[in-house]
């Protein structure tokens, strides 16, 4: 049966595209004519029409000429060509988001420059082994010349990386963003390196003594939390005073006034980016900033400082 036949004018009315798309789909062997007129023009039957359909809908979809042409000639399946236009609309829109979260942080500066803004969108195209990297770094700069237990170093590495999903949600980005600028403060990095070398340099730790301490009065803190009790509150002092003896014995010395001025001091230039920097990991795991023990020992900072004021 033979095929009626269009002029690339009925053509393109029928498919809703102009005459001129039609040419150039022609012309890039996409949308090879039915045959010619005997003046020239080129002639189009049902199945170019239904071609071109598809041809437009593969446009729509957003895939390349290249990929098209490989579809109608059978070397790439429609399959295979939806699934690899998809992977690219996902990294596009994930790439988007990344960037639509650092120019809010850059909106948010008092005093944006060019410099800034570069920093930004940086910070948010870091793979995570650019993102290990950026905590390595802090932490190597915290550790220089400071005889730091270097598992003790792997293991803040490892627990403190922080992860970013393929799709992460604004607040991820904003998360590491902050936590980028954080970790590049050299202020913060002082007084770090001030804490640890106070620690680590005059004293002997039992990395897994310490460990222990620090998950049993995490875990008694909660607890009274969980009663409503505060750091001020009886219970809130005797654990008060159970850590400055447990603090004292684990760094080889005697709960004495010494002892306790000296951590009064540690108390009293607590750094609360320290425990700002366990909410930004956890929210850019995807968790609530309350999934780190930050209100724990918080409140037992809170609780030490009442208890040495005295």
């Amino acid at each position: 049966m033979t095929q009626r036949t269009y002029s690339i004018g009925e053509a393109a009315r029928l498919s809703g595209m102009s005459v001129r798309k039609l040419r150039f789909y022609s012309d890039q062997g996409l949308l090879p004519p039915a045959g010619r007129t005997a003046s020239g023009y080129r002639v189009f039957t049902d199945d170019e029409l239904v071609r071109l359909d598809l041809i437009r809908c593969l446009r729509d979809a957003g895939l390349g000429l290249d990929a098209i042409r490989e579809v109608l000639s059978k070397e790439l399946s429609l399959v295979e060509a939806l699934k690899l236009r998809l992977e690219t609309l996902e990294a596009e829109i994930a790439a988007q988001r990344r960037v639509a979260s650092a120019l809010r942080a850059a909106l948010r500066s008092p005093q944006l420059t060019e410099a800034d803004l570069r920093r930004f969108l940086t910070m948010t195209q870091l793979s995570r082994t650019e993102r290990r990297n950026v905590v390595e770094r802090f932490f190597e700069k915290v550790s220089d010349g400071i005889n730091i237990d270097r598992t003790w170093i792997r293991q803040m590495i490892e627990t403190s990386v922080p992860e970013l999903p393929d799709e992460p949600t604004p607040e991820q980005c904003d998360a590491w963003i902050e936590l980028s600028q954080m970790l590049n403060d050299p202020k913060l990095v002082a007084n770090m390196r001030a804490n640890a070398e106070d620690v680590w340099n005059h004293h002997v730790l039992d990395l897994a003594a310490w460990q222990e301490a620090n998950e049993a009065v995490l875990a008694r803190a909660k607890e009274i939390i969980a009663r409503g009790l505060g750091p001020n509150s009886e219970a809130g002092q005797v654990l008060a005073h159970d850590w400055l003896e447990t603090s004292a014995r684990l760094l080889k010395r005697e709960p004495d006034l010494e002892f306790r001025n000296w951590i009064r001091g540690k108390y009293a230039l607590h750094d609360a980016r320290a425990a700002r920097y366990w909410e930004l990991v956890a929210i850019m795991r995807g968790q609530s900033p309350d999934a780190s023990p930050n209100r724990e020992w918080a409140w037992i900072t809170e609780a030490m400082r009442h208890h040495l004021s005295d």
